[in-house]
């Protein structure tokens, strides 16, 4: 299931969101104030204990998830809190706030580690009723293609982005600023392709970048003015921690540290604050995620609309 499934369209609506309809009179205002996402980045940062779920990750590789990592754990975690607190996935569009009608993930793969190294851009889509095991599977699924050995030119399992990049690269410069022009205009009014938004990862829910994979600490990246998303996440390399407990007892233990730009425009501090304690108990609870979710939330973004409880999915 998506989210907003079986919704129909209404005038002013996209067809990769609908507009929230909702507003009070500050969140209507915000994004006629601040027209541009530099104007509206708020900067979150998490340190989220991880010694329990390394043990899981562990545990797992060995039975039923052999390719778990902690990255596919904080993908879920991210998955399941957009599904309780369906605010994190609005995004604003010429000064108009929407509810995205998907959840999609955007992840650079390195094609190897070296300066002259390729890289390329997954973008998988999830499901409302998506376990650890579904998130899993469908990075896997298009990540698992990606020939790492050969250059995105060379490569003949490129993905749809990697065709559309490849292609428009090979424009002259004149030719590249008038295609970007036009998908630029075109999605503010929502009218870009529908193949291009797809295929985009400036069009997902979120966007994930490993800088722990490299040996590097967390870094605040920035959202790109072009598109759609709202929320970029940083992950940080692991670190032992020392510290006391309530009572007094010394504590040893696992962290890591993920800081996140964020769109206030798209929702308030409040409800990123309520995303993010969930981000951080999914991840430092994975095992919650092997459950399919059972506090499925939709949006409310009508005229009316209270917050409900999807009883079935």
């Amino acid at each position: 299931m998506r989210p907003h499934e079986g919704r129909k369209r209404k005038w002013g609506d996209r067809y990769d969101g609908y507009l929230v309809r909702n507003l009070d009179p500050m969140s209507k205002m915000i994004p006629y104030i601040m027209p541009q996402k530099v104007d509206s980045w708020v900067l979150f940062e998490e340190k989220v204990d991880i010694t329990e779920a390394e043990k899981f990750v562990k545990e797992h590789r060995q039975t039923d998830i052999p390719n778990l990592t902690m990255y596919h754990i904080i993908f879920a975690a991210l998955v399941r809190s957009i599904v309780e607190v369906p605010e994190l996935n609005r995004f604003v569009a010429n000064s108009k706030v929407f509810s995205r009608n998907e959840i999609k993930g955007a992840m650079v793969i390195m094609k190897g580690m070296k300066k002259d190294s390729d890289r390329t851009t997954i973008t998988p889509s999830f499901e409302v009723e998506d376990t650890l095991y579904d998130v899993v599977r469908r990075i896997e699924e298009v990540a698992g293609a990606i020939d790492k050995n050969v250059k995105v030119m060379e490569d003949e399992n490129k993905n749809d982005y990697d065709i559309l990049e490849t292609t428009l690269s090979l424009l002259p410069s004149w030719l590249i600023k008038a295609a970007v022009w036009f998908l630029k205009k075109s999605d503010k009014h929502g009218l870009m392709p529908k193949a291009a938004n797809k295929v985009s990862p400036f069009h997902s829910s979120f966007f994930l970048t490993n800088m722990g994979s490299i040996g590097l600490g967390a870094v605040y990246h920035h959202i790109y003015e072009f598109g759609t998303l709202s929320v970029f996440g940083g992950i940080g390399k692991k670190e032992a921690y020392f510290e006391l407990d309530e009572e007094g007892n010394r504590k040893r233990g696992v962290r890591l540290k993920l800081q996140f730009v964020v769109d206030e425009r798209a929702t308030d501090g409040f409800i990123y604050a309520m995303g993010f304690r969930k981000i951080r108990h999914y991840i430092a609870h994975p095992e919650k995620l092997l459950e399919r979710p059972t506090d499925v939330h939709f949006d409310p973004i009508d005229r009316g609309d209270s917050e409900g409880v999807k009883a079935e999915i």
